[in-house]
């Protein structure tokens, strides 16, 4: 079990999860501002095909809507598939940023192993020497068979 946890707490030292919570935390700020980077984005998108459809003649939009659609379907596809991503992103973030760095408790955890481990080894010897001295007291107490 000692082992155990000195192994856990080596995992969790070398995990660095003080660091790993200001990089999501960076990322998360990172990812907001794409987000809205990207509705503006959009909006101005949105604006600019409305345009396009007013100003321009019947024949070059019959011509040019079907690669309007395609790349259209293609920036739904990209944007759905980026939502996915930033709301499992989102999901992970939320549950480890407040979460508590636990190598101070398996260090803890560790110490009192020890002690635990101290203490064993204190009754161990305490039972020997009180059998040690229930033979002593014994000899003491018995008479002994001299030959003359």
């Amino acid at each position: 079990m000692a082992a155990n946890v000195q192994s856990m707490c080596r995992y969790w030292k070398n995990f660095h999860l003080k660091d790993l919570q200001k990089h999501l935390d960076t990322t998360a700020t990172d990812l907001a501002n794409r987000q809205d980077e990207s509705d503006i984005s959009r909006r101005r998108l949105v604006e600019q095909s409305r345009d396009f459809k007013k100003n321009t003649p019947e024949e070059t939009r019959q011509a040019v809507g079907p690669l309007l659609r395609s790349f259209q379907a293609e920036v739904d596809a990209l944007s759905k598939r980026s939502k996915a991503a930033e709301a499992a992103f989102l999901s992970v973030y939320k549950k480890l940023i407040d979460m508590p760095d636990p190598v101070p408790c398996l260090e803890h955890g560790i110490v009192l192993q020890q002690k635990v481990q101290h203490v064993e080894n204190i009754e161990i010897e305490d039972e020997e020497l009180r059998e040690t001295l229930k033979d002593y007291n014994q000899d003491f107490t018995e008479p002994k068979l001299q030959a003359p």
